[in-house]
């Protein structure tokens, strides 16, 4: 069974995933995923439930969880 977090990453664009070094890119999952749970905990609740979240939610989720790794790569210049 997928992980809250397994769902959420599943969503971000592959390249975003291959432009982080392998060394923190577990760390960069994590920490990201912990900013969604902090910041959209209703929206990231959705993701835990055994139930699969509807087309929307998953939309939500992909825009804000792939523009959080985009601003971040920007930000490290990767």
């Amino acid at each position: 069974q997928m992980t809250a977090n397994d769902r959420i990453i599943s969503l971000v664009r592959p390249e975003y995933i291959e432009n982080i070094p392998s060394f923190t890119r577990d760390h960069a999952k994590s920490c990201t995923c912990g900013f969604i749970a902090r910041e959209y905990p209703e929206l990231y609740s959705r993701f835990e439930a055994d139930t699969e979240p509807n087309e929307q939610e998953k939309q939500e989720m992909a825009m804000i969880v792939n523009e959080l790794f985009r601003e971040r790569l920007d930000k490290h210049h990767v």
